[in-house]
């Protein structure tokens, strides 16, 4: 029984063997791609784009993509997170995105730095992809750093409104930063970043003053001139980051109303002398057309260059004179044209004396 039951167990381990070794071997755990992007064009200038592009992302995710300075080391505090932008990742696990390239708050090397936003699927992920933000500055990456705790406390654009700038000067203003230490730690030669803009983005550079030391509880104040071109009118934007993580933006406008209002002035006057010659030409238009259809005098005492008299201006003069005994008048012919030209009220030289001769000549047949 018991050479039985050992022949039964050899058969059932032959049969179980070739089993085993036809079964196939397990596999080994595939490791999941890492997350990655690329940039194109690898270097650009501020203000201008390049275009990202991510593979091997969790799909539904949704990922921000910024330029960063100091590869991104310390996280968002070395990044240009005003102009960051978000895509969503394909079901294939891919995005693309533009990015316009804007100056990180931290010197490069910089990198374009892709990192999934929280509440999203899938597990957070990071990844970056090396770049150069021409006309940067360049540093040596200081990896102790701690980003700052700073409050904004006072932001105020004042100054400006003198005579220059009413008549197209430069405008002039200042920028009156005040930021307080609220951390624990004193703040050492935190990097001032501020420009100013004529929209809505500050990304005209301007000069600003070293930020010294600033300990646990201190407020500093840091004035910043604004220039900006001659003639410059309109809305304007001011801001910046002070230590690359407190962002700060404020607005102010300038108009040259001396100059708009001269302008304005000049304008005034030449339509005043344009509607002065245009009413002139018609009164003088007028006139001629008067004199055009006016019925002719009956007689005509002044040369056709002079004005014309009427018949009882003349006849007015006469009665105060009495004929000769010949009939004809005795004239003083002066004495006439003068009263003649007191009567219209203009002068009559020259005077057609043959005409006036012939008007006061007795008619034939004798008396008048």
């Amino acid at each position: 029984m018991r050479a039985r039951s050992i022949t039964v167990l050899l058969a059932a381990a032959l049969v179980v063997q070739p089993a085993l070794s036809a079964a196939p071997a397990a596999a080994a755990p595939v490791r999941a791609a890492e997350p990655g992007v690329t940039v194109e064009p690898g270097a650009a200038a501020a203000g201008t784009t390049a275009r990202v592009r991510g593979s091997s992302w969790t799909p539904g995710a949704t990922v921000q993509v910024q330029v960063c300075g100091a590869n991104a080391v310390h996280g968002s505090a070395d990044c240009d997170t005003e102009r960051g932008v978000t895509a969503m990742v394909a079901p294939a696990g891919t995005f693309e995105a533009g990015l316009t390239v804007g100056a990180p708050p931290a010197a490069c090397p910089c990198v374009v730095r892709v990192g999934t936003l929280p509440g999203g699927t899938g597990p957070p992920a990071t990844a970056t992809a090396p770049f150069t933000v021409e006309g940067h500055p360049v540093e040596r990456i200081v990896r102790d750093v701690v980003p700052v705790r700073a409050d904004v406390v006072g932001l105020e654009v004042v100054g400006g409104g003198d005579r220059a700038e009413l008549f197209g000067g430069r405008p002039r203003r200042t920028l009156v930063l005040r930021i307080r230490n609220s951390g624990a730690e004193p703040i050492e030669n935190a990097p001032l970043v501020v420009g100013w803009g004529a929209e809505d983005t500050p990304d005209s550079p301007l000069d600003a003053p070293r930020t010294g030391t600033l300990r646990p509880g201190q407020t500093a104040t840091y004035r910043i001139p604004v220039v900006l071109p001659p003639a410059a009118f309109g809305q304007f934007v001011v801001g910046g980051r002070y230590a690359g993580s407190v962002p700060f933006e404020t607005t102010f406008s300038a108009y040259p109303w001396g100059l708009i209002g001269a302008n304005a002035l000049a304008a005034l006057l030449l339509l005043f002398g344009i509607r002065l010659a245009l009413g002139r030409w018609a009164a003088a238009r007028r006139r001629r057309r008067r004199a055009a259809v006016a019925s002719p005098v009956h007689h005509q005492v002044a040369a056709s260059a002079a004005p014309a008299v009427e018949l009882t201006d003349v006849l007015g003069y006469l009665d105060s004179v009495a004929p000769s005994p010949s009939g004809a008048y005795v004239v003083d012919r002066a004495e006439l044209i003068g009263y003649l030209e007191r009567r219209t009220g203009e002068v009559l030289e020259p005077v057609d004396a043959e005409a006036l001769d012939r008007f006061l000549a007795p008619p034939r047949g004798g008396a008048a």
